[in-house]
């Protein structure tokens, strides 16, 4: 057994706190409004807002947007399939990005949660993660 080294603990502490964040404070109440949005009929204004983005398809591209910031953060958090999570993560934060900034709205927060997804798609999990474990062969 590998002894895990500060990067891993880093890595770790990166993975739980971005997972943390985007699914408590985007991709948690925006899944909850999603599903008042199918089960009550209830209005979902994020459907609105990607459509004034002018992407085709709004409530696809608005549930593809909830899942990276729900079930992708949270496989990422978990350190399961860490690289694919964060990759779709990183795509949905620089589509957020983009339009933060061409609307002349900051976007420093999408640009954070970008640059942790990226670090995570280069880096992975590290030791701490059911990736590190299912490396080493632990989980058969």
């Amino acid at each position: 057994m590998t002894r895990a080294s500060g990067a891993d603990w880093g890595l770790l502490l990166l993975r739980v706190g971005l997972a943390s964040l985007l699914i408590g404070l985007h991709g948690g109440p925006r899944l909850a409004r999603a599903l008042r949005y199918f089960v009550d009929g209830e209005p979902w204004t994020f459907v609105g807002l990607v459509e004034g983005l002018g992407l085709p398809f709004p409530l696809v591209f608005a549930l593809l947007s909830t899942a990276a910031d729900s079930l992708c953060a949270f496989l990422a958090g978990l350190g399961f399939l860490t690289r694919w999570a964060a990759a779709v993560m990183a795509i949905n934060m620089a589509v957020a990005v983009r339009f933060e900034a061409t609307g002349g709205d900051s976007f420093e927060l999408p640009a954070l949660y970008l640059l942790g997804a990226l670090v995570l798609v280069v880096a992975g999990a590290g030791a701490y993660s059911l990736d590190g474990r299912r490396s080493r062969g632990s989980l058969r």
